[in-house]
């Protein structure tokens, strides 16, 4: 190859802009649903959002909350020992998760549209009161997310967003003896640092994949 291609490809490659970035693996913060006030907020390894408008999360996404009377907030009531899901995702691709403020590394901006795509699953756990009138509802959650903070039509930042950890819900009696509501008025979905494997576990798979390599050209001598 000669020192004028060499020169060229490194060139490009110095100007190329990545078209996508790993995701970032969310250890700690809180992902905080607003019910009330229909926004949400959020914090973890190094980003930081909070919506002042929001107009895709309200009680009629959940599919377990609903209006009723007879219940704190105006949600229906859930029997003792039903499966309870807090999970909520968009849909329809891209779209706008919010208006607000953020802090990423040191940027900061206000007013910025939060265009993106959030899915939070949360395990279907089984709602026990252990016969109390006011108990906290514990269940495990997988978080991914696409968000870019955009301003006048400028993109200010992009992240693909993962994580992992509990969402908690303090829910109390109703009218309704054995029947219980939500009482929180904001639901936090607490994020964790995900298990590291073992060192054994990568030892384990070196060994495999130099084995796998080994009959692979033991296989091809023999053909």
């Amino acid at each position: 190859m000669s020192k004028r291609v060499l020169f060229v490809l490194l060139a490009c490659a110095s100007f190329a802009r990545p078209v996508s970035a790993d995701p970032v693996h969310i250890t700690s913060g809180a992902f905080v649903l607003d019910i009330e006030g229909d926004m949400f907020s959020f914090h973890g390894n190094g980003l930081a959002l909070t919506t002042t408008a929001l107009g895709i999360y309200s009680p009629k996404d959940f599919p377990a909350r609903c209006t009723g009377s007879g219940s704190p907030l105006g949600f229906c009531g859930e029997d003792d020992g039903a499966l309870v899901d807090w999970s909520f995702h968009t849909t329809g691709g891209e779209q706008l998760l919010g208006t607000g403020d953020f802090d990423l590394d040191g940027m900061s901006g206000t007013n910025v549209d939060f265009m993106g795509s959030m899915r939070m699953d949360v395990v279907p756990t089984p709602l026990t009161s252990g016969g109390t009138g006011d108990f906290d509802f514990v269940a495990p959650f997988l978080f991914e997310a696409t968000i870019r903070g955009v301003q006048g039509g400028q993109e200010l930042f992009s992240r693909q967003l993962t994580g992992r950890g509990s969402v908690r819900v303090n829910y109390e009696g109703t009218l309704t003896t054995g029947v219980f509501a939500a009482a929180d008025e904001t639901i936090p979905y607490a994020f964790e640092a995900a298990p590291v494997p073992e060192p054994g576990t990568f030892m384990l798979l070196g060994s495999a994949l130099a084995s796998g390599l080994a009959w692979r050209r033991r296989r091809a001598s023999n053909s």
